[in-house]
């Protein structure tokens, strides 16, 4: 039944509540789309969040890129077709890696480009690391698609970091924290800087949810992400 699709290949661990959250999206995106009962075939290199990080607030840029092709290079030999890395972050040196490596990557910066696109937003705001809020990965791509990218106050930045390294991607989600992300939101959207807000960290889908906010929608990167990788993967 499963002889057309792609073997799937993500690069995880960065962080490991974002990387179950995606093993289980593609399996049941998978399943709702296909209407079968099977499981596809994923591969997962979970790989060292911290030695990643260190290379990016390093500016050691082509050392991630010299790391992560590598870790791309396990998931090819093991049979990957399709590849991914299940963060936003490392999409900092995304277009270099595409060309080093013969596997199919898929991105979650295009991938929310066109999201965006099709919904018709014009000025989006922008939560993540501090690598990604002040990087220019998501402000190119959206400027050339026609679209802004608004990110929060310095303080704001700052913030949304420190929790996001301290807490989101060591697994801890707490009130007080997603209380403080909503009013970030919710002051971006009343001053009229935003009309949707990009959760651009694979960890804060897991604590703000759309529901959260009647005014604007919450993108979440990582199921945009999933429809991507199985339109690839599926071959649709």
């Amino acid at each position: 039944m499963l002889k057309h699709f792609k073997t799937i290949g993500m690069i995880g661990g960065i962080a490991p509540s974002s990387t179950v959250d995606y093993y289980q999206r593609i399996i049941s995106r998978f399943q709702e789309r296909t209407g079968l009962r099977e499981y596809p075939s994923i591969i997962i290199n979970s790989i060292n969040m911290t030695h990643m990080l260190n290379l990016i607030s390093n500016d050691q840029l082509d050392e991630l890129i010299d790391y992560l092709s590598e870790e791309i290079y396990v998931l090819e030999k093991a049979g990957a077709k399709v590849i991914f890395i299940a963060s936003n972050t490392p999409h900092i040196v995304f277009e270099p890696l595409a060309q080093r490596v013969k596997a199919k990557m898929i991105s979650i910066v295009d991938s929310t480009i066109a999201y965006a696109q099709s919904k018709g937003y014009n000025r989006l705001g922008l939560f993540g690391t501090l690598s990604t809020m002040e990087g220019d990965f998501f402000q190119e791509g959206f400027e050339a698609a026609g679209m802004e990218i608004i990110t929060p106050m310095p303080d704001e930045r700052r913030f949304i970091d420190k929790i996001y390294m301290e807490e989101l991607a060591r697994g801890r989600f707490l009130p007080e924290t997603k209380n403080y992300l909503l009013s970030i939101a919710s002051r971006m959207y009343m001053e009229g800087q935003i009309d949707s807000l990009i959760l651009g960290g694979t960890e804060l889908p897991l604590i703000l949810k759309t529901s959260d906010i009647e005014d604007i929608e919450l993108l979440n990167t990582t199921k945009i992400h999933v429809e991507r990788i199985l339109d690839a993967a599926i071959g649709q």
